[in-house]
């Protein structure tokens, strides 16, 4: 009896540490069930209700050691997460740094509606305005880079 009260506590542990709902969950449930009705038939009221409290305090103590480890500086934490970094002065980048491109001039491609594509120097580039329409074929000039954000607004053709 007392083995299938620990014998379900560790599946419950075990499935705290797994994601979902799984076979260590379902057996650890059925086995706290079995061992719940094998010691109903074996022991006394007062015997059971003492070997049930003892089983949640092993359970709660081995929960309780697991959180510990897997906090801040415990073996799983260590073991489970990523403590490097690809920060931008090792190399790593997230998209290509287009800063050099403010101030281009070029021409929409495409109707910006506020986003479209807009070609400068041979070079396609998903744009975006600040809310205005730009019909394709406009003149347009490149005023700002935040990442993939290519911030654009239509030159006026000068009347001379």
């Amino acid at each position: 009896m007392v083995i299938l009260f620990i014998f379900g506590g560790l599946m419950l542990v075990v499935e705290l540490m797994m994601p979902g709902f799984s076979i260590p969950g379902i057996a650890g449930i059925i086995s706290l069930i079995a061992g719940i009705v094998v010691g109903a038939s074996v022991l006394t009221a007062g015997q059971l209700a003492v070997a049930i409290l003892i089983v949640f305090i092993v359970i709660i103590v081995m929960v309780v050691l697991l959180y510990r480890s897997a906090t801040r500086n415990g073996r799983i934490f260590k073991s489970l997460f990523l403590h490097s970094k690809a920060v931008k002065e090792e190399g790593y980048t997230s998209s290509k740094d287009l800063h050099h491109m403010v101030g281009k001039e070029g021409i929409a491609t495409a109707p910006l509606r506020p986003s479209g594509t807009g070609e400068f120097d041979g070079v396609k580039l998903d744009v975006i305005t600040d809310g205005q329409f730009i019909p394709k074929g406009a003149r347009i000039k490149i005023v700002n880079v935040e990442g993939f954000r290519i911030l654009v607004e239509q030159i006026e053709d000068k009347v001379s």
